[in-house]
């Protein structure tokens, strides 16, 4: 389940994907080609503004992991930079982005880690403006139906996870995501019942260590 719970962040540092991803077959990536993506420059911008102008998202989640066991949990975004998930019991993750580094904490382990947001390639979204095509290259755009699905990866390291954006139309708006991991595994998240444009206090995007509490 843990490795499902970093996997959905797409963290490649982490050692528990880079483990599997040594003996598992890696997705096979090929982004859109030049043309392709002038084609498809209307639908690309219309995403690019769209989640460029997100100041804040407060949502419920649900999460589906490849085994297809359930989380759920509390999904924060103030951009640029900030990001929480918030897990609910029994699942022990915590994960808070303040800027430029992410970090994991495990409740039932008390274990911190700290990763990059860069090297995650769901902290795109936590950027000041969002360009698509250059280090998030676009694999695959589909619309059907009124949703819209943009599929991504990073650049440099194309194998190592994919990220498809599902999004309603009219208005546009983000509901879902689906993450194809460096070993093929597939995790989805919903959006549930999000809320966008609320305030949100930079406190809760500070992490404070539970281990020092228990110390004094």
């Amino acid at each position: 389940m843990k490795h499902y719970l970093i996997s959905f962040l797409l963290i490649c540092a982490a050692s528990s994907v880079a483990a599997a991803a040594d003996t598992a077959p890696k997705a096979d990536v090929v982004f859109l080609s030049k043309a392709e993506m002038e084609k498809q420059k209307a639908t690309i911008q219309k995403v690019e503004n769209y989640l460029t102008n997100l100041t804040t998202v407060v949502s419920d989640f649900t999460q589906v992991a490849p085994d297809g066991s359930l989380t759920s949990g509390k999904f924060f975004l103030k951009r640029p930079g900030k990001m929480r998930w918030q897990y609910n019991p029994p699942t022990p993750i915590l994960m808070v982005s303040n800027g430029s580094m992410l970090v994991y904490y495990d409740y039932e382990l008390e274990q911190v880690s700290h990763v990059s947001l860069d090297s995650t390639l769901i902290g795109f979204l936590a950027k000041q403006k969002i360009t698509l095509g250059e280090d998030i290259g676009v694999t695959e755009i589909s619309n059907t139906a009124s949703v819209l699905r943009i599929t991504l990866a990073q650049r440099e390291k194309p194998t190592e996870g994919q990220l498809m954006l599902e999004l309603t139309e009219n208005p546009l708006t983000l509901r879902n995501m689906v993450i194809r991991d460096a070993t093929n595994q597939i995790t989805s998240v919903s959006l549930n019942d999000a809320k966008f444009g609320l305030p949100l206090e930079d406190s809760l995007f500070v992490f404070r260590d539970p281990r020092q509490n228990r110390k004094r």
